[in-house]
């Protein structure tokens, strides 16, 4: 590959035109934000006329709020656009580093966990901050901006997507729009050309409104306390309506004191899931491992249960479900998978239920009282000024909604890659 095109619609020309030092992008979902993200990246490289010093070199910083999600989203594609360009001297795939030939900055790729504490001490000469709205305010004030403000010539791109307007991303965005230095841009998800219309049509269909218009028309939105304001009486059913064409699953929520359990029934189309049972330990006296796995060897047997998915923060406990399932013969134990906590958002899994509930495809067993207060008493929390913000309040209590949160965000997501 000798040469290097990076083309950009209308959209993302305009951002990446703008000579403002600071440029805030909030955007609807799939506008192209990485594509404009990394184009700036690569082009601040290699257009740095500045000297180096080696002992305090400037760098082009890539950084989401994970090092594991900014490596999964920004590493590959950037290795796919400079690997074999003539102007990169070395690339460390250990240290996700890019260094070019001659007298311009790395490219480094990295996560803001823990405020931003692995940034410290970055000369920044240029930064690319992707889901700003999932950032600490700390990394930004006390790390990233900081370390810009020190560096000549230096500027910063951030991208993102509201998160209601009790998010400290709504007044950063305010701010944004009269800071000297600064520019603001809005795009929806239909200013990119070429996402397909009836993917939007589909997107309006399945989602509850206010969702629909955060995610793709970027909007900040004034939320419920609710958070499944979508779950109403007619999801309470006396029993599934397609009962003879029913997969069967478990999800687990571990814990010494109060683990519970979901059964979830998916229907044989995929398009209807029903919450048909659970167990959870009332009592205040602590459970053993094992008496917890012989509750889930029960509910195994009563459903004929396909697969079981438990949280990933014990995994020598799905090592064990699985051996004593090998050892029992209960399939439904042998299959269990490791469902990570961090890969589907707590936010986002509630998102992704409470369409479900919009949809009409997930129901509650009207018997299941304790699952259904948990769904319709779970709430958000509100600020040190009474508001509302999207995130769950504390110490709600809420093991069997997490147990069944683990199944129903696994197997949907997994439908909706099909």
């Amino acid at each position: 590959m000798t040469s290097l095109k990076l083309n950009l619609h209308k959209a993302q020309k305009e951002v990446f035109d703008d000579p403002a030092r600071f440029k805030l992008v909030v955007a609807g979902r799939r506008l192209g934000k990485s594509r404009l993200l990394l184009t700036t990246a690569i082009t601040k490289a290699m257009s740095f006329q500045g000297s180096i010093d080696p002992a305090s070199p400037p760098v082009v910083l890539v950084v989401m709020p994970t090092l594991k999600a900014c490596r999964s989203i920004h590493w590959e594609p950037l290795l796919r656009l400079l690997e074999r360009q003539p102007f990169i001297e070395n690339i460390s795939k250990s240290d996700f580093r890019i260094k070019l030939k001659g007298e311009k900055p790395d490219i480094l790729i990295r996560g803001a966990d823990n405020h931003g504490d692995s940034l410290r001490g970055l000369k920044i000469y240029w930064a690319g901050v992707d889901e700003i709205q999932d950032f600490s305010p700390k990394a930004w004030e006390e790390v990233i901006y900081p370390a810009l403000s020190d560096t000549p010539n230096s500027s910063a791109l951030m991208i993102g997507t509201p998160k209601g307007k009790n998010h400290w991303l709504y007044d950063f965005h305010l701010r944004a729009k009269v800071e000297e230095n600064w520019n603001y841009f809005h795009y929806t998800t239909k200013d990119n050309p070429f996402v397909p219309r009836a993917f939007l049509r589909q997107a309006k269909k399945t989602l509850p409104p206010k969702t629909y218009n955060q995610e793709f028309r970027a909007s900040f939105e004034d939320f419920e306390g609710q958070i499944f304001d979508q779950f109403k009486d007619h999801h309470k059913i006396t029993k599934p309506v397609d009962s003879d064409q029913l997969s069967y699953y478990i999800g687990v929520d571990w814990g010494e004191t109060n683990p519970a359990l979901s059964v979830i029934a998916l229907s044989h189309d995929y398009q209807r899931f029903y919450i048909v049972d659970s167990w959870y330990n009332h009592s205040k006296a602590a459970i053993t491992q094992d008496e917890f796995l012989e509750k889930l060897i029960q509910y195994c047997d009563k459903y004929n249960v396909y697969r079981c998915y438990m949280p990933d923060d014990r995994p020598s406990s799905i090592i064990s479900a699985r051996k004593l399932g090998v050892k029992r013969g209960v399939n439904g134990l042998r299959r269990a998978v490791s469902v990570s906590r961090n890969e589907i958002g707590v936010m986002d899994g509630c998102d992704m239920i409470n369409s479900l509930f919009y949809q009409d495809r997930l129901f509650i067993l009207s018997t299941l009282k304790d699952v259904i207060s948990q769904y319709e008493n779970y709430h958000r929390d509100t600020d040190i000024y009474g508001k509302l913000i999207n995130k769950p309040a504390k110490n709600q209590g809420i093991h069997i909604l997490d147990s069944s949160r683990y199944v129903i965000t696994s197997l949907y997501k997994k439908i909706l890659q099909k």
